[in-house]
């Protein structure tokens, strides 16, 4: 059986990655400071560890090598006091010590998850030769990360590839989640707790969104895969306005509960959002099977379900 690592593997996306490959018959071992077992369908191991301490890592990793490793582990509540030393510790640092650490361990494949804000642009067409110009702390340490992934490759044959995700959606596998604040998330609790749906903004932004599902899938075939050394855009290339998905979660709460509940957006919020976006991924196709599949309404029936185990 071959063993795999999973870096934040009890995160909002890791906890999905998690389950979904245990179940292929990987080994699966899971790096985390979140030691809480959220996930009890699926076998594997916990290595609790901070990222961002290099003496941790070396510690509590000692004697273990993997086969494939996807390095999920980040930060991204930028809302939090401190972020910016704290992303610059996890993102950027901690994927450097992890690199530091598996370089001489002849990993297979190492996979990074970063993500689609390293371009700083929400309109028009993006591509891997879109110009990386981020725009918030989130981007710029995920981008700074991405350069020690191609650094370690070319000083120690490390074998990677870098994944540029946009905006991944699913119901979460932990009630006590921090991300609620997530768009899905958000609205979906909004309509159970409030009975009405509320958005801090006009809703008239655009995003790529994808489903959690198809993100795993992915993933499964990029090990299988042998690795490029390079990096590819993950999306649906399908674009919703935050009022889109308001009115879908909207619909699935009428057919749940038999009951119609309001949209309030913010009539303050004048921003004239970008008309178009789109977020190319054939590259990322070229060498792997998915489809995008719209879970909006699945997802959301999930969240409800699980809002309604708590009260």
């Amino acid at each position: 059986m071959e063993k795999i690592l999973i870096t934040g593997g009890l995160g909002n996306l890791g906890s999905w990655l998690t389950e979904y490959i245990a179940n292929q018959g990987y080994e699966v071992w899971i790096l985390t400071k979140n030691f809480r077992k959220i996930i009890t369908k699926v076998k594997y191991h916990l290595i609790n560890c901070d990222l961002a301490d290099f003496a941790d890592i070396k510690e509590k990793l000692k004697g273990l090598s993997f086969d494939y490793v996807v390095h999920a582990g980040s930060v991204n509540d930028s809302f939090v006091t401190g972020y910016f030393k704290l992303a610059i510790d996890v993102n950027t640092l901690g994927t450097r010590n992890m690199l530091e650490y598996l370089a001489p361990l002849k990993v297979k494949h190492f996979i990074y998850l970063s993500t689609f804000q390293v371009y700083g642009k929400y309109e028009g067409d993006i591509d891997e030769d879109t110009p990386t110009t981020p725009v918030n702390d989130y981007g710029s340490t995920h981008l700074f990360a991405e350069y020690f992934v191609k650094q370690f490759a070319y000083t120690h044959k490390l074998p990677y590839s870098i994944i540029r995700l946009t905006n991944s959606y699913g119901c979460p596998k932990d009630m006590n989640t921090s991300k609620w604040y997530l768009v899905l998330n958000d609205l979906a609790k909004s309509a159970f707790e409030n009975k009405e749906i509320i958005l801090k903004s006009n809703g008239k932004a655009l995003r790529d969104f994808i489903w959690m599902g198809d993100v795993c899938k992915v993933f499964h075939q990029l090990l299988q895969n042998t690795p490029a050394n390079d990096t590819y855009n993950l999306a649906s290339e399908t674009t919703y306005t935050m009022l889109d998905i308001a009115h879908i979660v909207k619909e699935t709460y009428l057919e749940k509960y038999k009951k119609d509940i309001p949209i309030k957006v913010n009539e303050k919020d004048i921003t004239e959002y970008p008309q178009h976006l789109h977020v190319h991924a054939q590259k990322l196709k070229s060498i792997v099977q998915y489809h995008h599949t719209v879970s909006f309404k699945e997802e959301a029936s999930k969240i409800f379900d699980l809002l309604g185990k708590k009260k």
